[in-house]
């Protein structure tokens, strides 16, 4: 992993300064994955659906950036007591605006606060989520126990990440264009299908993996770039590099007929003491 791609590291700082401070690089990634996606069920009513919730539950959202989960599946949600944290403040303002914008909560507060060191006591919340964001914490394991500790007796983590194949197509054309660069695997290998059910397992006595079924099938170039130069090393590319990624672009979409297919690799852990 080299200093020029901190997007696939655990930089803290990075994320909290530039990458993560608001939604800008965020918001285009998201627009590529619900425009084009194939699945029956959109990503955020799927979480939603991971779990059994109760009116009146205290629920926390670890890494809430800037609360799509609330804006978007909150249909599927009863009256709850909402406490979004993240390590950014500008996506903590954002999530509390999006979630209060809703309405429809028992009560929502939100907090600047550090996932490995979580400001709460022992058996606070009775649900808690982490949507693709321990791949960026630099000691995930520690997160997820402190994820398992302010969770009552019978809570329930709900753990969302990326397995190694997840955007390939993606990523060999930003390899093509910019070198050897790190790739998804990054994130797998952090804390993904499998490394994150290892570290579940130490806090938690049921595990389960569910894979969350979809493909993206691009019929728009100018998004699938604006996804690619959300994040380094094309965000800060040079014009010719810019062009060269462009053209490869416009390359995939030509050896699809006009439809560039990628592969999405993804899905949520749903953990639980069940002692």
């Amino acid at each position: 992993m080299t200093a020029a791609d901190p997007f696939f590291g655990q930089d803290a700082a990075y994320f909290k300064e530039e990458q993560y401070r608001d939604s800008s690089n965020l918001t285009p990634r998201w627009i590529l994955h619900e425009e084009y996606s194939t699945a029956s069920v959109p990503w955020w009513e799927w979480v939603a659906l991971q779990v059994e919730w109760q009116r009146g539950a205290h629920v926390l959202e670890i890494g809430c950036g800037p609360g799509f989960f609330w804006e978007r599946a909150h249909e599927l949600l009863p009256r709850l007591h909402v406490h979004l944290t993240d390590l950014s403040s500008g996506m903590v303002d954002e999530a509390l605006a999006r979630a209060r914008a809703v309405g429809h909560h028992l009560s929502i507060d939100a907090a600047v606060v550090d996932a490995q060191s979580l400001p709460f006591d022992d058996c606070s919340f009775d649900i808690a989520l982490a949507d693709h964001m321990l791949y960026h914490v630099p000691a995930p394991r520690r997160a997820v126990a402190e994820a398992a500790r302010v969770l009552a007796p019978g809570g329930v983590f709900v753990a969302a990440t990326n397995g190694p194949r997840h955007l390939s197509e993606l990523m060999s054309i930003r390899t093509d264009v910019f070198g050897a660069s790190a790739s998804t695997e990054s994130h797998a290998a952090i804390f993904g299908p499998e490394n994150g059910l290892e570290m579940l397992r130490e806090c938690f006595d049921s595990v389960v993996w569910v894979a969350y079924p979809d493909e993206l099938a691009c019929t728009n170039p100018a998004d699938v770039l604006e996804y690619l130069t959300s994040f380094p090393p094309a965000q800060t590319a040079s014009a010719d590099e810019q062009r060269r990624l462009a053209d490869a672009i416009d390359a995939a979409f030509e050896a699809g007929d006009g439809v560039f297919r990628i592969t999405k690799d993804a899905g949520a852990f749903v953990a639980q003491d069940t002692l």
